[in-house]
């Protein structure tokens, strides 16, 4: 085979231009700490990492809604912290309220206490969260939620959606609540049924909250029944009255009651009635204190939903009845009453609120260890896929060096081999 010196000169020149890339790209790669610092070096590994980086960028974009969604839980958790304390003062004005030592006078005063509690619930149910959005408007976030009618009443202009955000590859988590289930859609009275006076009773008679004895027959004949029902009284006197002219004090007069339902039909038959037993049908009991007049009725009908501005609506109202007779000072009292257990309604609706805002907020810190547990599995396959071994490229690096200057060296002593060197 015969050898050009053209060839002698092209090979030199390649095999020291392959050695200084390989130098050139060693370098590079200690200097960057990238082992493939473009696709053709390692396409598979190229695609890997490429993969990766993605799945790194998404696990960044989960980080992000995490402290996006736990600010705005936190903010709303403040909102309805208030918003339960605002009851609860509330509840204590009430308290305070039914005393026999105070006047009407004293009432009305405490009235005008509760109507500012009642704004401060406004504006704690218009809260913002850090962009502007208000918390409890549902999908409707730039809209106010609250706001009065003309007539007095608060109405809620949102909806019932709820906001999710995405915090993990399978995991949504809301970051609000629909203002009408934290303030509106409230059960009254004792959240299954109520209990209430008649308008014209005449007596001083109150009927107590009462509760649920047998849940299936008040379901089936409470429920299933034509409801409200009415406790109606009949006072006669004692047959054992003295006659007139008698000077020794009469005996009472015989009470007793009927329960009806709302077509008149009786659903218990007339009993003797006893100041505080309780009262039992269809699956409930309640019972009733004082002295109830003849035709004094007392209604029990299942609960209804009631905001929490309704709720201190009723208070208000309560506190403005007069206390003159004994019949105002019992329907006053059975206001008050009303109102008290409307208000531990709602606490317990705000304390759920409260259970399932603190529930999300534990997701959102275990989904984050996850995340971040996830990203640093990430990060160390990235490493070990893209990342340079200092020590395996210097050696690499001081390898094609010496090949380099080998071939310098070499490609000197070759390329001044001629012919006509030996014929000067």
């Amino acid at each position: 085979m015969r050898i050009s010196t053209t060839m002698i000169y092209r090979r030199g020149v390649k095999w020291m231009n392959d050695h200084q890339s390989g130098l050139a790209k060693a370098q590079e790669q200690i200097s960057s700490g990238r082992k493939i610092l473009k696709p053709s070096d390692d396409p598979t590994n190229s695609a890997r990492l490429m993969e990766l980086h993605k799945q790194l960028k998404i696990n960044e974009q989960y980080g992000r809604n995490i402290t996006i969604a736990y600010g705005r839980q936190g903010v709303e958790e403040v909102a309805v912290q208030e918003s339960g304390n605002i009851l609860q003062q509330a509840r204590e004005l009430a308290i305070r309220a039914n005393n026999a030592a105070l006047t009407s006078e004293n009432r009305q005063t405490i009235a005008l206490e509760v109507r500012q509690l009642r704004q401060q619930l406004v504006d704690a149910a218009n809260a913002r969260d850090s962009e502007g959005a208000y918390l409890f408007a549902g999908f409707k976030e730039q809209s106010q939620p609250f706001t009065n009618t003309a007539g007095g009443d608060v109405v809620y202009n949102g909806d019932q959606g709820q906001r999710s955000l995405q915090v993990g590859p399978s995991r949504q988590v809301p970051v609000g609540d629909a203002g009408d289930s934290v303030f509106m859609l409230i059960r009254n009275g004792n959240g299954q049924f109520r209990t209430d006076l008649a308008s014209d009773n005449t007596g001083n008679g109150t009927i107590t909250v009462g509760s649920v004895t047998n849940p299936s027959d008040f379901n089936n004949y409470f429920m299933g029944g034509q409801y409200p029902y009415s406790i109606e009284f009949t006072v006669t006197p004692d047959p054992s009255d003295p006659t007139p002219g008698d000077l020794t004090d009469p005996p009472p007069p015989i009470r007793e009651f009927v329960i009806k339902d709302s077509t008149g039909a009786i659903v218990i038959p007339s009993q003797t009635y006893t100041e505080g037993e309780a009262i039992k049908f269809l699956g409930l009991e309640v019972a009733i204190d004082g002295k109830p007049d003849n035709g004094d009725r007392f209604i029990v009908k299942p609960a209804e939903n009631q905001s929490l501005f309704k709720t201190l609506d009723n208070l208000i109202s309560a506190l403005g009845n007069p206390d003159r007779t004994a019949a105002d000072v019992a329907v006053l009292t059975q206001g008050l009453d009303n109102a008290l257990t409307d208000i531990d309604q709602g606490l317990l609706n705000l304390n759920q609120a409260r259970g399932r805002i603190g529930s999300r907020m534990n997701t959102l810190d275990a989904q984050e260890e996850v995340n971040q547990s996830f990203d640093l599995q990430l990060q160390t396959l990235q490493s070990n896929i893209g990342s340079t071994d200092i020590a395996e490229a210097s050696s690499r690096m001081n390898q094609e060096l010496l090949a380099l200057q080998a071939s310098q060296k070499s490609f000197v002593k070759i390329q001044g081999l001629s012919l006509f060197n030996y014929l000067r």
